[in-house]
């Protein structure tokens, strides 16, 4: 059964691999990407899926309710994945606000949008929204980051060899830096604007699950790269900064240790 899904900032880095992957792996899926086209966003990174009959771009900035909710209802959205966000954190301490506007207040228009036209559509207790050939559960699937729970204490600078005695990857090729883990049971301790705003939008998004019974998903992934990546980010700035003989800038130069996953 086909689906309808808004996938929002996939004009991004990340937003975009996510897209095409949909795009090409569910031809039956309707996928809707809305992105405001900042200077993050670039429809170039999806120039090879642009023609496909099963996407569709809307320029559209998520802190307009009445244009998100009208698409929502006029594309009959099933489904949304949200990646939309201001996500650099020197960005963040120089402007605040629009941090806090575009993560808090787009996702919580995201949301009420949602949660009202799913409302008026879904099977009667459910959130079940009825199709021609059956029902389809809706969901709202909110993309965060580890750093809303703050930094972990690098405990053993000179790594731990595998295996740990945690539950976490035990991979032989990977080296852990502390005793700690973050866990979906983790405090919150956000230090930074960036990741204050994301703390505050996974708290709305586990809000509207708890009051509305709406059905949400949160994942907190660590740094991610690949291509695509905006230059401003650390391994892209690093790898064109030696390319062209420049210093390489650590924030505070403080000695950290960072995880990054390849997209």
């Amino acid at each position: 059964m086909g689906r309808n899904i808004i996938i929002t900032g996939g004009a991004g880095f990340i937003g975009s691999h996510v897209v095409r992957l949909f795009v090409n792996k569910y031809p039956d899926y309707n996928i809707i990407n809305v992105d405001k086209l900042t200077y993050a966003g670039n429809l170039e990174n999806l120039k090879d899926i642009e023609d496909k009959p099963n996407y569709k771009f809307v320029k559209a900035d998520i802190c307009d309710f009445d244009t998100i909710y009208k698409l929502i209802c006029d594309e009959q959205v099933d489904g949304i994945i949200h990646l939309a966000a201001e996500s650099h954190v020197d960005r963040s301490i120089k402007d605040p606000f629009t941090f806090a506007k575009t993560n808090v207040i787009g996702t919580l228009s995201l949301l009420q949008a949602a949660k009202l036209y799913w409302e008026s559509v879904c099977e009667p207790g459910t959130w079940n929204m009825k199709h021609e050939n059956g029902a389809v559960p809706c969901r709202f699937y909110h993309i965060s980051t580890d750093e809303v729970y703050g930094a972990l204490k690098m405990t053993h600078p000179e790594g731990i060899e595998p295996p740990f005695t945690t539950k976490a990857s035990s991979s032989s090729h990977h080296e852990a830096y502390g005793k700690d883990f973050f866990y979906e049971t983790t405090k919150y301790q956000p230090h930074s604007p960036y990741s204050a705003s994301k703390a505050s939008s996974d708290h709305f998004v586990r809000a509207f699950h708890d009051t509305y019974g709406m059905p949400t998903i949160v994942t907190n992934c660590s740094n991610n790269y690949g291509p695509y990546q905006f230059p401003e980010k650390l391994i892209p700035l690093f790898t064109n900064n030696i390319r062209h003989k420049k210093p390489l800038p650590v924030w505070k130069r403080r000695k950290r240790k960072r995880l990054a996953i390849c997209c």
